[in-house]
Protein backbone atom coordinates (compact mmCIF):
# COMPACT_ATOMS: atom_id res chain seq x y z
CA UNK A 1 0.00 0.00 0.00
CA UNK A 2 1.48 3.47 -1.24
CA UNK A 3 0.59 6.48 0.45
CA UNK A 4 0.47 10.05 -1.32
CA UNK A 5 3.64 12.26 -0.79
CA UNK A 6 3.33 14.97 1.74
CA UNK A 7 4.07 18.16 0.85
CA UNK A 8 6.69 20.43 1.17
CA UNK A 9 6.91 23.69 2.80
CA UNK A 10 7.22 25.02 -0.17
CA UNK A 11 4.05 23.89 -2.01
CA UNK A 12 2.16 24.86 1.04
CA UNK A 13 -0.38 28.13 0.16
CA UNK A 14 1.12 31.16 1.85
CA UNK A 15 -0.98 32.10 5.19
CA UNK A 16 -3.48 35.09 5.62
CA UNK A 17 -1.58 37.57 7.73
CA UNK A 18 -2.77 37.66 11.64
CA UNK A 19 -4.34 41.24 12.56
CA UNK A 20 -1.41 41.82 14.72
CA UNK A 21 0.82 41.73 11.95
CA UNK A 22 -1.30 43.04 9.32
CA UNK A 23 -1.92 46.76 8.08
CA UNK A 24 -5.30 47.36 9.27
CA UNK A 25 -5.61 49.71 12.73
CA UNK A 26 -6.12 47.40 15.60
CA UNK A 27 -8.48 47.78 18.72
CA UNK A 28 -5.31 47.01 20.62
CA UNK A 29 -3.47 50.15 19.60
CA UNK A 30 -4.36 52.36 22.73
CA UNK A 31 -1.32 52.64 25.14
CA UNK A 32 -2.47 50.67 28.66
CA UNK A 33 -1.81 52.13 31.97
CA UNK A 34 0.88 50.26 34.11
CA UNK A 35 -1.03 48.39 37.00
CA UNK A 36 -3.99 47.26 34.38
CA UNK A 37 -1.15 46.01 32.20
CA UNK A 38 0.57 44.17 34.30
CA UNK A 39 -2.70 42.15 35.78
CA UNK A 40 -3.73 41.25 32.40
CA UNK A 41 -0.01 39.79 31.84
CA UNK A 42 0.11 37.64 34.88
CA UNK A 43 -3.85 36.55 34.38
CA UNK A 44 -2.97 35.29 30.93
CA UNK A 45 -1.51 32.09 29.85
CA UNK A 46 1.92 33.61 28.79
CA UNK A 47 4.86 31.25 29.74
CA UNK A 48 6.52 31.78 33.15
CA UNK A 49 9.32 33.44 31.17
CA UNK A 50 7.08 35.56 29.05
CA UNK A 51 5.45 37.08 32.01
CA UNK A 52 9.41 37.86 33.63
CA UNK A 53 9.75 39.45 30.04
CA UNK A 54 7.10 41.47 30.70
CA UNK A 55 7.24 42.05 33.89
CA UNK A 56 10.42 43.25 34.04
CA UNK A 57 9.21 45.69 31.06
CA UNK A 58 6.73 47.60 32.67
CA UNK A 59 9.73 48.31 35.54
CA UNK A 60 11.00 51.04 33.14
CA UNK A 61 7.28 52.25 32.25
CA UNK A 62 5.70 54.95 34.58
CA UNK A 63 1.67 54.76 35.77
CA UNK A 64 0.78 55.78 32.39
CA UNK A 65 2.44 53.02 30.28
CA UNK A 66 4.79 55.45 28.74
CA UNK A 67 8.65 54.77 28.93
CA UNK A 68 10.89 58.07 29.81
CA UNK A 69 14.09 55.93 28.88
CA UNK A 70 13.30 53.00 26.65
CA UNK A 71 15.40 48.74 28.22
CA UNK A 72 15.62 48.11 24.44
CA UNK A 73 16.81 44.48 24.35
CA UNK A 74 20.34 44.92 26.40
CA UNK A 75 18.73 46.06 29.00
CA UNK A 76 16.17 43.45 29.42
CA UNK A 77 18.89 40.78 28.94
CA UNK A 78 20.41 42.33 31.99
CA UNK A 79 17.18 42.99 34.17
CA UNK A 80 16.33 38.87 33.97
CA UNK A 81 19.21 37.38 33.56
CA UNK A 82 18.32 35.90 30.29
CA UNK A 83 19.82 35.72 26.72
CA UNK A 84 19.12 38.03 23.99
CA UNK A 85 17.83 35.77 22.06
CA UNK A 86 14.90 34.47 24.78
CA UNK A 87 13.89 37.91 25.49
CA UNK A 88 13.36 38.40 21.82
CA UNK A 89 10.98 35.51 21.63
CA UNK A 90 9.46 36.81 24.83
CA UNK A 91 8.77 40.23 23.46
CA UNK A 92 8.33 38.81 19.76
CA UNK A 93 5.11 36.76 21.33
CA UNK A 94 4.04 40.00 23.88
CA UNK A 95 3.83 41.81 20.43
CA UNK A 96 1.79 38.80 18.80
CA UNK A 97 -1.05 38.68 21.90
CA UNK A 98 -1.26 42.13 21.69
CA UNK A 99 0.42 43.27 25.09
CA UNK A 100 3.24 45.53 23.37
CA UNK A 101 3.41 47.76 20.10
CA UNK A 102 6.60 48.28 18.15
CA UNK A 103 6.85 52.23 16.86
CA UNK A 104 8.07 52.02 14.12
CA UNK A 105 6.17 48.99 13.08
CA UNK A 106 8.71 46.13 11.71
CA UNK A 107 11.79 47.72 13.53
CA UNK A 108 14.31 45.82 15.19
CA UNK A 109 13.85 44.94 19.13
CA UNK A 110 17.02 46.44 19.84
CA UNK A 111 16.10 49.81 18.44
CA UNK A 112 12.80 50.27 18.30
CA UNK A 113 10.23 51.41 20.94
CA UNK A 114 7.74 49.91 22.96
CA UNK A 115 4.54 50.90 23.74
CA UNK A 116 2.44 48.89 26.33
CA UNK A 117 -0.95 48.11 25.12
CA UNK A 118 -3.80 45.92 26.46
CA UNK A 119 -5.07 43.16 24.24
CA UNK A 120 -9.22 43.04 23.25
CA UNK A 121 -10.50 41.04 26.23
CA UNK A 122 -7.61 40.79 28.57
CA UNK A 123 -9.29 43.61 31.01
CA UNK A 124 -12.48 41.09 30.86
CA UNK A 125 -10.08 38.24 31.60
CA UNK A 126 -8.56 40.18 34.63
CA UNK A 127 -11.19 41.04 36.30
CA UNK A 128 -12.87 37.28 36.11
CA UNK A 129 -9.44 35.92 37.70
CA UNK A 130 -9.91 38.35 40.31
CA UNK A 131 -13.66 37.61 41.26
CA UNK A 132 -12.54 34.00 41.32
CA UNK A 133 -9.50 34.78 43.57
CA UNK A 134 -11.87 36.77 45.64
CA UNK A 135 -14.58 34.25 46.04
CA UNK A 136 -12.24 31.07 46.29
CA UNK A 137 -10.70 33.42 49.59
CA UNK A 138 -14.12 34.35 51.06
CA UNK A 139 -15.44 31.09 50.54
CA UNK A 140 -12.55 29.47 52.89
Amino acid sequence: MTTAARPTPAQMPPRRPTPATSDAPSLAARPAHRKPWERAVLASSLPGNFRFVAIALSTHADGRGHFAHQPRVIGLVHNTGLHAGQVRVALAALVDRGFLRVSPPGEDYATADLVLTLPVGAHARTRRTRQATTNRSTDA
